[in-house]
Parts: structure tokens; sequence; C-alpha cells
């Protein structure tokens, strides 16, 4: 017997085959923020199969590999990743032919009812006829939904992306192999706590689109509260709000303040707090004349701390020697080695920021701070296109507004503190 994978023609084994004993635990889900993206097109919500289960499992190893270094210390990575193949399965080198996950998965209750995927933006146009977006007020984050805006120079009448909506319900099914142990039974329903309070469903879960709950059942508690982070040396900042899309927006509000109209800078004629543009401007010889005079010292990049590629672009920029600089981007590669460089662009964010519902009921915007941030001393090498830059010196914190005013040298934790005020 086999099942059929919906809108695909490939069969693939019933998992009664596999494992004739199976118990299955039923969690009750319900997403609480727009999830983004989700199917086979990464930025497209799949109607026919909103929610994948192949998908919940690649949120589950990142997760479980998280807890396997920082709380249940298993050892070093190539440990952790041979544990990681014999509980998830995967496959090994040389000769290995690969390890069957040992943890089954499925999504159900999904049967199209009511699916609400709704465009989050439209374009309108403004006192000067000019298109501007328009958030619709469930989604009203655009800083968090930049790539989802539609219109570029490649596509220039893209529409904005289209979302489901919060209030959307599925069931995820755990089971497990009868050969497996309650120990790592019991990691992975620890790992499914931490997903489901910290990660998400789609894309963008690290800015909050795709955060859900799990509803109360007799057999599983899923709040993780604020002691056992603390317990694993996390960083975590939150603040009381009303409701979910509430705690969502203020999260990202604050990000987008510290950053940019805030505390990153005073208004949008204003000059940025931050050294990036003064030390590019420094480093291409170009800016306007009322430029010239550096806002702050050193040449430095400490926003590459919230994750990367970051892309720096000026007003007036690249038409003469007395204007702004060409468009700049900030990347990354690692450094597998001195002579041997692995170049990529995307530099995962350590921050997450989302609504966080708490053991007493109340929802709260939450900013946690993954362990391993970005340092001068890591292996990460930035790369402005394609000249290295620093990334910080925390001798020029005074130099720097937002981190300054928020009494800290380091971005990250300036934020954190920026925060919860």
């Amino acid at each position: 017997m086999s099942l059929r994978v919906p809108n695909e023609s490939i069969e693939v084994p019933s998992l009664t085959a596999i494992d004739p004993v199976l118990e299955w635990h039923s969690l009750s889900c319900e997403l609480v923020t727009p999830m983004y993206g989700g199917g086979v097109k990464s930025v497209v919500v799949d109607e026919q199969m909103p929610i994948r289960a192949s998908s919940i499992r690649g949120q589950l190893r990142f997760w479980w590999r998280l807890l396997a270094k920082n709380k249940w210390q298993l050892g070093s990575d190539k440990d952790i990743q041979k544990q990681e193949f014999a509980l998830w399965g995967g496959m090994g080198s040389g000769d290995d032919d690969g390890t069957a996950s040992q943890v089954f998965l499925r999504v159900s209750s999904i049967k199209n009812k009511k699916l609400k995927v709704e465009n989050w933006a439209s374009y309108e146009p403004n006192r000067r006829g000019r298109d501007v977006l328009q958030p619709e007020d469930w989604a009203d984050v655009p800083y968090a939904l930049f790539p989802a805006q539609g219109r570029s120079e490649k596509n220039p009448n893209e529409e904005p992306h289209a979302l489901l909506r919060e209030g959307f319900k599925w069931n995820l099914e755990v089971s497990f192999s009868s050969q497996l142990h309650d120990q790592l039974r019991s990691q992975v329903w620890e790992t499914i706590r931490w997903w489901s309070n910290f990660g998400g469903i789609g894309a963008r879960t690290r800015r909050g689109l795709g955060s859900f709950k799990i509803h109360e059942n007799d057999f599983f508690d899923s709040i993780v509260d604020l002691k056992e982070i603390e317990a694993l040396g996390f960083k975590v900042a939150i603040k009381h709000s009303k409701d979910a899309t509430t705690s969502w927006k203020s999260a990202i509000k604050s990000l987008e303040t510290f950053r940019q109209i805030g505390q990153g800078r005073n208004d949008y004629s204003s000059r940025s707090h931050w050294p990036e543009p003064d030390a590019i401007r420094q480093s291409t010889g170009q800016s306007l004349p009322t430029h010239t005079i550096r806002k702050t010292e050193g040449n430095f990049f400490p926003r590459a701390a919230f994750g990367l590629p970051i892309i720096f672009k000026f007003k007036d920029g690249g038409s003469g020697k007395n204007n702004d600089p060409d468009t700049k981007t900030l990347k990354a590669n690692y450094k597998l080695s001195e002579k041997e460089i692995l170049k990529f662009e995307r530099l995962a964010s350590p921050l997450i920021v989302r609504p966080y519902l708490d053991n007493k009921g109340s929802w709260n915007a939450m900013a946690l701070l993954l362990p391993e941030p970005l340092k001068n001393d890591s292996k990460i090498q930035l790369m402005l296109d394609d000249t290295e830059v620093k990334f910080w010196d925390e001798s020029y914190a005074e130099e720097i507004k937002p981190i300054h005013k928020n009494a800290n040298t380091d971005p990250m934790q300036a934020f954190l503190t920026y925060f919860a005020k």
C-alpha cells in the first residue's frame, strides 16, 4: 500500500509499512500572524497544501541542533550531526547510504477550508500621483515584509505578495519509531516546544511571520517560560501587549526605529546616526558637499550583527565625484581556513522578534537573541562588494547614538535595552 502526495506523481511507502506499530499524537495549531510563502515556491502560499510536513521537519531540525548544543550539550558539532542524522534521518559520508528518520510527521485537518490568502498591501497614488505602498491593517509591518512588497526594477508591475491570514488552523501529528527510546522522544517534544514558541511556518519567521500557537491538551505543555530561556544563557527582552497582532507590530516597530527613523536617524531628511554611510563615503571618496564633514567616527559596520545582506542606497549616488556613492551591498564570506574561503551573501539574523504567549496566557512583544552573534574574531569575513571591512570596535560606542543612548557598547545588547523600554 502507498500514499500519493497531493499534486505530485511520486508514490512513497506508507508509514505503517515502515513501522507497523505507530501511535500518533495530535497537536492542534493556529496561526497567530500571517504566513509568508511555505510552498514549493518559497514566497508563494500553496493553497492546496499550505502547511507542509517537510518544511516543519526542517524547522525542527534547526531547533533540535540549537538545543543539542546549548541545553543537552551532546558534544562537538560533528557528534551532534551524527546524532541528528540518527534521529531525524540524513545522508552520512563515504559508503553510508543514509539513515531513515525515526520521527514521523504529518499534517491533517486541512481541506481547503476557508483559506484566506490575501495581498498584504496595495499600491495607491498619493497627492503627487506617485504610487506608494499601502499595507493592510492586519499586516502593517512593511519593515518585516520588504521582500514581499512587489514592484522592483526587474518587475515594475508586480503586486505585493499574498499571505495566509492569521487564524488558520491545522493539526500536526507526531509519531515515533518503536525502536526510539524515551530520552530521544523527550528531546523531540522539547524541540517542538521551542519551535512553537520562537519559530514558525514559511519564510521570514525570525521577523515574526508564520508565528503560531499550540492549543492546550492533556499530554503536552507548549509554553517555554522566561526562566528556561535565561537558564541557557540566551538574551531576551519582552514588553506586555494586548494580543498577538499588536505584539508583532510592536516588536517590528522597535527594530525599525532602532535601525532607522527614531534611533537610527531623526527623520527621513536627516543623516544616519550609524557609522556605515560615513564609512562608505570615506572608502569611496564620494559625498555630497554637505556630507564632507563626518557625523560619526570609525569605519565600521555594526548593523551587520542583525543579519546580511544589507543594501546601502544613497539618495544622490553615483553620478559624479561630488555626489554620494553608488549603491553598495554588505555581504559575508566564511573562512574555512586562511587559504579556503566560502563566499556567500546571506547571514541569518541571530535576532528573533515576534509575539510571545507567556505561561499566564498573556501576549508580549519579544526579542530573543540566539547564541553566537557576529564578533570581530569570528570566521565571518564582511565584504562591502569586493572590499573587506571591519564589523565593530566597542571603543567607538560613544560616537554611535543608538548604541550609546541605550547605555551599551554592543549593538545587539543596545537593541535589547531599547526594546524593553
